[in-house]
């Protein structure tokens, strides 16, 4: 019997939907682009229950001719090829022929279009990819796809789909890059019929406004540059203006939406010298290079591409970037007046960019010959356990086991003398442990340098670090009201708006209760964001941008939670209440601050340091040579 098989049609067809189909977010990517092959200016999306359930993409393009439709669900079956020699010099985004023929192999498909100047629309239904049936219909010109109950007969693959929430933020993200990868196309993008994003397809301002709102687009500066057979154009973040995470970076190379490390790299080095840990730098970069000297036939979604010399795209996009944060004359021939700077010359744009007047910009001292983006002159030690001192060590206390081998049981005449004795042992051992040791008070000796308190006990000195025990105090103190729950809320005079992108607002709402029990008044809003009406009283004179960065830095989103950015700021808190270093105290300043640590100088400021050293007097002793 044969070992090798020749696979059915239908068997073959769910394989290649497997390439090229992951999940309703690539069903909308390979629609779009079709549409916008087809030369649309106006493309609709909405989706219903992720997009597990329904997703309609509409369009103006050319539409599909009747004798075509049948072909349109055929594997290996493409306008844009016709020879081995196309495939080097593709211009359109899709080509590959798989991607109607895959999603129709998973889905229960209808595609309803009409040609330019045809009296007739048609309209093809398929299910599973199987007995397609085409009728008149009316339509308007253009094409209307319709993906219903995507997996249904893969339920293998239909069970990893992620919640409804997670798979549309999926479709948000990817809407809101093929909105900035095609900025004169007009998008409207609708989730259950609601309106999420809009664009008219006026330029890429348009775009940006369309997807992140308009607050943004001040906070850019547009480039235009050409350096070795390569054009990039777009707008890069000024160097004041940061986010936590990634998300906000995107590339359009020839026309399409990538990931490429190459670029990236030359990106994150170029801000290299200006971010601080945590800080990502807002990107919109359009990247325009000979198809001869890129492959976007990479992987099957065509998510990243391959260069024939990686380091001429590195340098053209680096020096692009970096000319412009430097200042440098370079960057005169570089920047361009965004449209409501027109009237203003190039040295106002570039001294306005790089310096705006309304926010003071931030550096981070660093060496300009150091381009690795992940190390600074400052660290921290992001393992450090603020709950190490309140852990319990237990000890076995079991010393009493099993006769070992080799004794002798006792006799039985022996047996009650053995038990007096031992009686006789514990209660002995039991006077020994429980006389009560007064331990001498701490006597106050002065203050020096306004920094450090030093004490007397016995024949010992102690250091304590006035503002490490007063930090440790509060600290402490906010710590147990989180403990036991107390979350006494100050009103904000005006709402706090929170702006998110898709992937943060899936991680406010999956954190959304614990949110709210830690003693904000959170609600999301109508267009996805969130206002804030009040806030935890401890917390009361926080920044509020810092804090939610904090929380949607892009590791945090993977590793870190909201507990521990919450003791985080519990403890910048207690550092910035606490007492200075260089301050002076009183007595009863200093009596009331042993009060509060009553007596607990073993313990550790907040992050980690010691609150007082002791220091005993034959080490004293051994500093004059009293002893050896």
């Amino acid at each position: 019997m044969s070992v090798i098989n020749i696979l059915d049609k239908k068997v073959y067809a769910q394989i290649a939907a497997g390439e090229v189909v992951e999940r309703p977010s690539s069903v909308i990517k390979e629609l779009v682009e079709n549409s916008i092959d087809a030369g649309a200016t106006k493309i609709k999306i909405n989706i219903f229950g992720g997009g597990k359930d329904v997703i309609e993409v509409s369009d103006n393009g050319s539409g599909i001719l009747e004798e075509d439709l049948l072909k349109t669900i055929m594997p290996h079956a493409t306008s844009k090829i016709k020879d081995v020699e196309d495939i080097s010099n593709i211009t359109t985004l899709g080509f590959r022929g798989e991607a109607l023929a895959s999603i129709a192999s998973v889905s229960k498909l209808r595609i309803t279009t009409k040609t330019k100047g045809a009296e007739i629309g048609y309209t093809m239904e398929v299910s599973g990819g199987e007995n397609p049936v085409i009728f008149d219909a009316p339509a308007n010109e253009g094409t209307f796809v319709t993906v219903s109950n995507l997996f249904y007969n893969v339920p293998a693959r239909q069970k990893f789909l992620k919640t409804v929430r997670s798979e549309e933020n999926d479709v948000t993200d990817m809407v809101s890059r093929l909105m900035l990868a095609n900025p004169n196309v007009s998008f409207r993008y609708e989730i259950n019929d609601s309106l999420i994003f809009n664009s008219y397809g006026d330029g890429i301002e348009d775009a940006i406004r369309g997807v992140y709102g308009n607050k943004f687009i001040d906070q850019f500066i547009r480039v235009s540059n050409y350096k070795h057979g390569v054009k990039i154009e777009g707008y890069v973040g000024r160097i004041n203006y940061t986010k936590p995470n990634r998300s906000y970076q995107t590339v359009i190379l020839n026309g399409r939406c990538i990931h490429n490390q190459t670029i990236q790299s030359a990106i994150m080095n170029a801000y290299a010298g200006y971010l601080m840990k945590r800080k990502y730098p807002m990107v919109v970069l359009y990247i325009t290079v000979p198809n001869e000297v890129v492959d976007v036939n990479v992987t099957p979604n065509k998510s990243d591409v391959r260069f024939i010399d990686n380091s001429v795209i590195y340098g053209a996009v680096y020096s692009t970037v970096s000319s412009v944060l430097d200042g440098s004359d370079v960057a005169l021939d570089i920047i361009l007046p965004t449209y409501d700077r027109i009237l203003k010359s190039p040295e106002q744009v570039r001294k306005e960019a790089l310096n705006p007047p309304e926010e003071p910009e931030v550096f981070l001292v660093t060496s300009r010959g150091n381009n690795n983006p992940n190390t600074s002159d400052y660290t921290y030690d992001k393992h450090y356990d603020p709950f190490e001192n309140f852990k319990l060590v237990m000890e076995d206390e079991n010393k009493h086991g099993d006769v070992s081998q080799g004794q002798t049981k006792p006799k039985n005449d022996d047996i009650f003398a053995e038990n007096k004795r031992y009686i006789e042992e514990l209660e002995r051992k039991k006077e020994i442990e429980y006389v009560p040791q007064v331990e001498e008070k701490l006597k106050y000796v002065a203050q020096v340098l306004n920094s450090f308190l030093i004490f007397e006990r016995g024949s010992d000195v102690y250091f304590i670090d006035q503002h490490a025990a007063h930090e440790r105090i509060l600290y402490n103190k906010l710590l147990y009201q989180r403990t036991v729950k107390e979350f006494p809320t100050q009103p904000l005079l005006v709402p706090y708006q929170l702006t998110v992108n898709s992937v943060e607002r899936e991680y406010i709402l999956d954190k959304l209760v614990f949110i709210k029990e830690m003693g904000f008044v959170i609600e999301q809003n109508t267009d996805g964001n969130f206002d804030i009406y009040e806030i935890p009283l401890e917390l009361v004179d926080i920044n509020l941008d810092d804090f939610f960065e904090d929380i949607f830095y892009d590791y945090s989103l993977r590793r870190e939670t909201i507990p521990e950015v919450i003791n985080e700021k519990l403890m910048q808190k207690a550092c910035k209440s606490a007492v200075k270093a260089g301050m002076p105290l009183s007595d009863s300043e200093v009596e009331s601050l042993m009060i509060l640590l009553n007596g607990n100088i073993n313990l550790k400021c907040p992050h980690g340091r010691p609150i007082a050293v002791r220091i005993t007097r034959n080490e004293i002793d051994k500093w004059f040579k009293r002893v050896l």
